[in-house]
């Protein structure tokens, strides 16, 4: 996994960290060790794993990158992360029964690392932004064999993250969430969510320091790409620069 050099501000003021932090965006050939025992299964957590999807971009490789998203706001609408699909020329979404969907990109933020996609006939239930909430929570993440999975994790804190584009051209600010959470390849992209069931963040990161760490875009950034959505098919960047 790629790596950068991140520094990372507590909002609260009161602390300034330096951490290495791996984009998960990988090849589907790489392995990854297997996820915790999932948590018994609710009411809840089944249907909410229907919001959740798995992604698959390819074009920049003779291997698929892979990564997960969030049907969010309304139906049809996924929330991901922009360095899974930069540059790709084909991108096919992943329901929870398994079926694929060729998706348009609606939007693509280098600096956020977000991206928002429309599949026109994806027909699963949308999440909804919520406020951030520390504590409990849990997170929909995806694989080829698992499929959709839920993923309990705790939101330690908020932060500013100082932290370089996806492209690794410029330094940026970005406000952030730290999990609490065995963050695995092909999680970046996947929804953080409240106890409620409400979206609070997206996943981008994984702690190279700290072991069961994990970094998630905070809702205001989700909200400015969201913002940002066009009604035409928008350019979803090169492989490897812009």
């Amino acid at each position: 996994m790629d790596a950068s050099s991140t520094r990372v501000s507590d909002l609260s003021g009161r602390a300034v960290l330096s951490l290495g932090i791996a984009a998960l965006a990988v090849t589907a050939g790489c392995a990854a060790s297997s996820k915790s025992t999932p948590p018994a299964e609710t009411s809840l957590t089944r249907s909410l794993l229907e919001s959740g999807v798995g992604i698959i971009a390819e074009g920049c490789s003779l291997v698929a990158q892979i990564g997960t998203g969030v049907v969010l706001g309304e139906p049809g609408q996924v929330v991901t992360v922009a360095h899974t699909i930069k540059g790709a020329d084909i991108i096919t979404v992943i329901d929870h029964t398994g079926a694929e969907h060729v998706a348009v990109v609606r939007a693509f933020d280098k600096d956020r690392d977000l991206a928002v996609l429309e599949v026109a006939d994806l027909r699963v239930p949308a999440l909804e932004l919520g406020a951030v909430q520390l504590g409990d929570g849990g997170a929909l993440t995806w694989g080829r064999d698992e499929g959709v999975e839920f993923l309990p994790v705790k939101v330690t804190r908020r932060l500013l993250v100082t932290i370089e584009d996806i492209y690794v051209d410029d330094t940026i600010q970005r406000n952030a969430i730290e999990v609490e959470a065995e963050i695995q390849i092909g999680d970046s992209g996947g929804p953080i969510l409240s106890a409620g069931g409400n979206v609070i963040g997206i996943i981008y990161a994984n702690s190279r320091q700290r072991s069961g760490v994990g970094f998630a875009s905070d809702t205001s950034e989700i909200e400015s790409v969201l913002d940002s959505e066009s009604d035409t098919t928008v350019h979803n960047g090169s492989c490897f620069g812009p």
